[in-house]
């Protein structure tokens, strides 16, 4: 419910000209609101990840940063956005994509009936391969017509999946590609899945990390021991424990480290 309302409310207010700093602020005061973040009990519930809005070539995983350079959206531009929520570790992740020009409909028609198709096909017992390849069917089915007159082919991303969910954990482990990749790896009763896919239109199907990083997250293994902790500087000692105090296991980006170690000095 609280990613419906935040959903409808973007849609309503984001509008092109809209610095991308406003656009993910905006957002994350109101998922904070609704889902009710009380910062004396900050991982009780709150964001689950960095709201992530990656605009055109760049598929996933992308917020402000602190220090960046300001960027704003274009009529043109194609987004996603992508966000988390959670109530003590129970995470809801969901996206959307929007744009303001009518160039991307069908490319974003075909990744929608692939997701859907994807999730009519998941379930327990679902070999997490077929589920893939039906996502694959039904996207690569699709194609865009440019107002030239060429036809440009559209290719589920291979390297960027969906994922199981567990408590505290955004990525539990499993992965469900948007393409049959193979292997002998089942859904199972009480498994939370995210069925994530993401298309192309042109490209080979394949996506690379490029650019400053935004997305972090401890390793879940457990805390640092205390021959790691005595390695570290005090300023480092102190940045780890406003992280698991904060964070524990879920992700965050650097906009927040400041925005919390701000809030902890006042």
């Amino acid at each position: 419910e609280v990613h419906r309302q935040v959903r409808q409310f973007v849609q309503q207010q984001v509008r092109p000209g809209m610095e991308l700093r406003a656009i993910v602020e905006m957002v994350e005061k109101a998922s904070s609101s609704l889902v009710g973040f009380d910062p004396k009990n900050p991982l009780r519930r709150g964001y689950a990840f960095p709201t992530g809005l990656s605009l055109n070539e760049v598929a996933a995983h992308d917020t402000v940063n602190p220090g960046d350079a300001p960027r704003w959206l274009l009529p043109t531009d194609l987004a996603k956005l992508d966000i988390g929520v959670h109530v003590e570790g129970h995470i809801l992740d969901c996206a959307f994509s929007f744009t303001f020009d009518s160039m991307h409909d069908e490319l974003m028609q075909a990744v929608r009936e692939a997701t859907n198709e994807g999730i009519r096909h998941a379930g327990p017992d679902a070999w997490i391969s077929e589920v893939g390849g039906v996502i694959r069917e039904v996207m690569e089915g699709a194609e865009v017509h440019r107002p030239d007159g060429k036809v440009i082919p559209i290719y589920a991303i291979k390297n960027l999946t969906g994922h199981s969910i567990a408590p505290y954990r955004i990525h539990a482990g499993k992965s469900l590609p948007s393409v049959n990749a193979g292997g002998r790896v089942r859904m199972l009763a009480g498994e939370l899945w995210a069925v994530e896919t993401f298309g192309s239109a042109g490209g080979v199907g394949f996506v690379c990390n490029s650019g400053p990083c935004s997305h972090f997250m401890r390793p879940h293994s457990g805390p640092v021991s205390k021959l790691q902790s005595s390695q570290l500087t005090s300023r480092a000692k102190a940045m780890l424990e406003l992280i698991e105090r904060r964070f524990s296991t879920l992700a965050f980006c650097p906009r927040w480290v400041v925005e919390e170690a701000t809030r902890s000095k006042s």
